[in-house]
Formats: C-alpha cells, structure tokens, sequence
C-alpha cells in the first residue's frame, strides 16, 4: 500500500483523535507545509498536491470526512489568499 505524504499522515492522526482542538492543529500542520515554500507557484502547486493527497485519504478513510472538509476550506482559504499576492 502506498504511504501517505507526511503532512497527510499527520492530517489523519489528529481527525482520529477527534479532540478539541485538532482542526487548528491540522492548519498548523498546512500552514508549516506551505512555509517550506518560497515562490507563489510553488506554494500554490504545494496546496493542490495536498489536497489531491486528502482525496486518496478520503477513499481510505470516509469516516474523515467532515474533519477534511474543514481542512480543505482552510486549504481554499490559503488559495484565496495567495491568488491576491502578485506573483
């Protein structure tokens, strides 16, 4: 079975501990991921490789879903925020 990517294994941990708290952890986790990124583009390639990276987590694990769902607005909102940045 193929591994997840790192930032989506981290993503799966805290949506299983279903806790207080745990969204703003996985934006953490997001946010951390997209820093490692210096150019526009590539953070915006970055955001769509991870969201392409939810939806094969989502085919493993449906039970997640309502927890992605919040990850990815916060994904979407970064998107956003991004595409007002010049390039």
């Amino acid at each position: 079975m193929e591994q997840l990517a790192q930032p989506v294994q981290a993503l799966r941990h805290f949506a299983a501990e279903a806790r207080a708290g745990a969204i703003l952890e996985a934006e953490a986790v997001v946010d951390a991921y997209v820093s490692d990124f210096h150019q526009v583009g590539d953070k915006v390639i970055a955001l769509d490789i991870l969201l392409r990276d939810l939806a094969r987590l989502r085919l493993r694990a449906p039970e997640l879903d309502a927890f992605l769902d919040a990850v990815e607005g916060h994904i979407d909102d970064l998107h956003r925020e991004l595409a007002r940045r010049p390039s």
